[in-house]
């Protein structure tokens, strides 16, 4: 996708590949539930209930997106482009993963749904990149869970992203074998798994 192509198309592109990955459907389009704000959080999912529907909005800053409108998905999911991206990721990584939830009628805890957005932005940024060598998968392995960021913010949300960041970390090496031998298919069965499994689910296969 060329440079400057408005973010929405982008956004649908990013949030067909999770579902296409994950062989499921919403029917939902990202560019119907986001919102802009010029400042505040780079990423922020707001769920209601309202006559027994779940409402959405998925927030993101203006800068955030302004940056996503500049670049190619090329670009963006560079080395150089993830610190502006990554919230992106996370942010559709949660809105299908809310949407799969509420689909199958279960809840989901935050934990959860952080964990899970921990693994799709290696999953999307690893196939985007496919084929990549075993040299690289460590690379950005320790570049999204060893070299990160951790924004200020509550406590207890801090304490949330850093189990979902070690939960996603050992599970990253389960994808280590698929990547070193090129085995595509062997590596989206193994993210596919993890997809479909609960928390506790989702902490076996990291253990």
């Amino acid at each position: 996708m060329n440079c400057g192509a408005p973010a929405d198309h982008k956004l649908r592109a990013l949030f067909d590949g999770i579902e296409a990955l994950y062989q499921t459907r919403s029917g939902l389009d990202p560019a119907d539930v986001i919102q802009r704000v010029a400042a505040g959080p780079r990423e922020t999912l707001l769920l209601r209930e309202d006559d027994d529907a779940l409402r959405v909005a998925l927030v993101f800053g203006e800068q955030t997106l302004h940056l996503l409108e500049r670049r190619s998905l090329d670009e963006s999911l560079s080395d150089a482009g993830l610190g502006e991206s990554l919230p992106i990721l996370e942010g559709l990584s949660h809105l299908a993963y809310v949407a799969e939830a509420a689909r199958c009628e279960r809840p989901v805890s935050g934990l959860e749904l952080e964990t899970q957005a921990e693994v799709d932005k290696l999953a999307l940024v690893l196939l985007h990149r496919w084929p990549t060598s075993a040299s690289t998968f460590e690379q950005l392995v320790e570049r999204l869970y060893v070299r990160f960021e951790l924004l200020p913010g509550p406590a207890e949300l801090q304490a949330r992203y850093l189990a979902a960041n070690r939960i996603a970390l050992r599970f990253a090496q389960a994808l280590r074998e698929s990547v070193r031998t090129q085995r595509i298919s062997e590596l989206r069965a193994t993210l596919r798994n993890f997809w479909a499994r609960d928390m506790d689910g989702k902490r076996a296969l990291a253990a």
